[in-house]
């Protein structure tokens, strides 16, 4: 399972996971949200687990959901 996390950076809001090589910045806690779902979503169509934890700006974690990986379609053979 991979891990997605949210946590106040300086200015804006971080997004980390294992995922992806580097840290993304974000202005505001409602953008690092959603494109921490998108990166889910496309974990998941790739048959990837993933958790997303977002924390608050105090540090404590706000909330943590899972996204199950998608079922592999079938093949569609002629």
């Amino acid at each position: 399972m991979k891990t997605i996390s949210i946590k106040a950076a300086a200015q804006g809001w971080m997004l980390r996971s294992d995922a992806i090589a580097t840290e993304q910045f974000f202005s505001s806690g409602a953008s690092a949200e959603s494109a921490a779902i998108r990166l889910a979503q496309g974990l998941a169509d790739a048959g990837e687990n993933s958790s997303i934890e977002i924390h608050l700006r105090d540090g404590s974690l706000g909330r943590r959901f899972v996204v199950p990986a998608l079922p592999a379609r079938p093949s569609v053979t002629n």
